[in-house]
């Protein structure tokens, strides 16, 4: 366990007495970690009464953090501390001594799992050198596109990754009294399904109606970009979590479910897809060695989101002096 060393903190009038809980994942996880030849890494759990203030006192890039997301409250994060995350903070949000209502310790078990499972992705990529260098500069679409593929796949893998460990913890009862193995899909329902299915529209017509308001000089041409390029990277962490919870659930994929509907026709299909067909040849959680090769192919899927924009119009470029130049046909 010395390679994968542990620090639990309490702070912003955290709920006390979890420690002993954060050390028997760890152990877990550890285990896990040196299965896949993980390199060491010292690793920081912050219990935390106040989730907002832990994050922005930790991470320079995060200083506007709030934990508002489509579909929910962010309720965990990891954070690298150094690029090769050898130094690694989870904060999680566990409510506060004082609140009224009990701790749902099983949701509790989830999030730290999911966290535990970003940190050791974080440390393989960056060991197998496919994480992207800092910029100075403007990203290209290529260059989000890639980075946005590779963080809707570490969402989809992390709760797999709680779900296969939740029903080693946990187990439920279900109609006919018999109990089995807690899932991932027990501990969040059908809410981002839900969400999903009501975004829909928003993305079809809504990203060619996003465009066409620009041509119509309804909206600026960064109101524009930015508005169809985030669209696309929080739509495709929605996905991948509504995704992992059909997959825990043994339901047949998020949109397969969806597949008439003209958004997922057109243009969310052609970009999870190939996500998703690398997620399912490739192991839950690859090997140091197996890593580079996994990860190239998931970055690689980024074209296709790039070629989406494209369809509806959208092209940018850098120029000589390293501008970003946006295009609208």
């Amino acid at each position: 366990m010395a390679a994968y060393a542990l620090t639990v903190l309490e702070e912003h009038g955290a709920r006390s007495g979890l420690a002993e809980f954060i050390e028997t994942v760890h152990s877990a996880m550890s285990a896990v970690a040196g299965e896949c030849a993980v390199p060491e890494m010292n690793v920081t759990v912050v219990l935390s009464g106040d989730i907002t203030a832990s994050i922005r006192a930790r991470s320079e890039t995060e200083r506007d953090f709030t934990p508002e997301r489509s579909g929910g409250i962010v309720k965990g994060k990891t954070i690298g501390l150094v690029r090769d995350f050898s130094e690694t903070v989870i904060v999680l949000d566990t409510g506060t001594a004082a609140a009224a209502e009990e701790l749902d310790e099983v949701e509790l078990l989830h999030l730290v799992l999911h966290e535990y499972g970003h940190a050791l992705i974080g440390r393989l990529r960056a060991a197998a050198g496919t994480r992207p260098s800092r910029m100075v500069r403007p990203k290209t679409p290529e260059e989000c596109a890639a980075k946005w593929a590779y963080e809707a796949a570490d969402e989809f893998r992390c709760d797999l990754i709680s779900n296969a460990f939740l029903g080693k913890f946990v187990t439920v009862t279900n109609e006919d009294r018999e109990a089995r193995p807690c899932t991932f899909a027990d501990v969040v329902g059908e809410g981002y399904r839900d969400v999903f299915a009501g975004l829909l529209e928003q993305v079809h017509p809504g990203w060619a109606n996003l465009v066409a308001a620009y041509q119509a000089d309804e909206i600026t041409l960064e109101e524009m970009y930015e508005g169809l390029l985030l669209g696309t990277s929080r739509i495709l962490t929605l996905i991948a979590h509504a995704d992992a919870v059909e997959e825990a659930a043994g339901n047949v994929p998020l949109l397969t479910r969806f597949a008439d509907h003209p958004a997922v026709e057109e243009i969310l299909g052609p970009i999870w897809g190939p996500v998703r067909t690398v997620l399912d040849t490739s192991p839950m959680l690859p090997s140091l060695e197996e890593f580079e090769a996994v990860d190239t192919r998931i970055q690689a899927c980024g074209a296709h989101m790039v070629a989406v924009w494209q369809s509806l119009g959208v092209s940018a470029r850098l120029t000589d002096d390293e501008e970003l130049y946006v295009s609208v046909e």
